[in-house]
């Protein structure tokens, strides 16, 4: 069972990509939000994992939640995945308040694994940058399914820096999120009252009254609600010239030959010489372990 926090959808399409490569199992995919059903209790799996997109560092507070509400366990296995759109090794220690929670429930916490892919607010990638992040994030994903299947365990790296680090900017993003919900307001003009934006908040933060759409104060930021509306008519309050808008297309740009392949490490100008040590990191792990990055396009 993947239980999974997503606004965007970016760590929803690596759940969908774990239930893809592990062949021999039944994968049940469940995404945490305050609208789903009750969660398929974890008794009746033989191995959990968490899914969570990286906010400031940290795992957002709806994964820290649903991990306090599992059931105690003796020793059952368990892993965590996460996305972001960088591959900063100041990321390494966003999962340790979350896997210390587990631990304490009597999961045994096999691995954790990073992926890298396309922003949902700072700035829109390139159609190249987000193709080559989904080619490897399919590649990394059918890796950490041989590495299930095969029964491996990987001690997770450990940082008193990191953890201390991601300690701050959880206290401080947490409850910025909450006072910052209300301020995301809607233009009128370029609304067309689909109300995606209400279906889609993992938070059930937004609602119509009185025939307008308002914000509460449940946002944890995770920008669902402006990068799917079909009309970019969400404005992102203090975010406002760090919104992205519309989906990236994955499948269609890995499969867009006219679009290069890969842009980093070889060829990257400007920001995405920051993504060169992650994506060498990815080649010599898969190398490592006889795959071929360019089977998955």
């Amino acid at each position: 069972i993947l239980y999974v926090f997503s606004g965007t959808g970016n760590t929803l399409k690596v759940a969908s990509l774990y239930r893809q490569y592990l062949k021999d199992a039944e994968v049940k995919v469940y995404r945490i939000a305050k609208s789903s059903p009750p969660p398929p209790p974890a008794e009746d799996y033989d191995m959990i994992g968490l899914g969570y997109p990286i906010h400031a560092f940290s795992a957002p507070e709806p994964i820290l939640k649903f991990a306090k509400s599992l059931p105690e366990a003796e020793n059952k296995p368990a892993f965590v995945f996460k996305t972001s759109g960088e591959g900063l090794h100041l990321n390494d220690g966003s999962s340790q308040k979350l896997i210390k929670i587990l631990r304490k429930k009597g999961y045994f916490v096999r691995f954790e694994r990073h992926f890298v892919m396309p922003y949902n607010m700072i700035y829109r990638h390139t159609d190249e940058m987000a193709k080559q992040m989904y080619i490897y994030a399919k590649a990394m994903a059918d890796l950490s399914c041989r590495e299930i299947e095969s029964g491996i365990s990987k001690k997770v790296k450990k940082n008193a820096f990191k953890r201390a680090f991601t300690a701050v900017f959880r206290v401080i993003e947490q409850p910025f999120a909450h006072i910052h919900g209300p301020l995301f307001k809607v233009n009128k003009k370029k609304c067309i009252n689909c109300e995606k934006c209400i279906k889609i908040c993992p938070q059930s933060n937004i609602r119509v009254k009185d025939g307008k759409i308002q914000f509460g104060t449940a946002c944890v930021l995770c920008m669902g609600c402006a990068f799917n509306c079909p009309t970019d008519a969400i404005g992102a309050g203090l975010f406002k010239f760090w919104k992205v808008n519309g989906s990236y297309r994955l499948d269609e740009l890995v499969k867009d030959d006219s679009l290069c392949f890969p842009v980093v490490p070889d060829r990257a100008k400007g920001i995405y010489r920051l993504y060169k040590k992650y994506y060498r990191e990815c080649d010599r792990e898969l190398e490592k372990n006889g795959i071929s990055v360019k089977d998955y396009i």
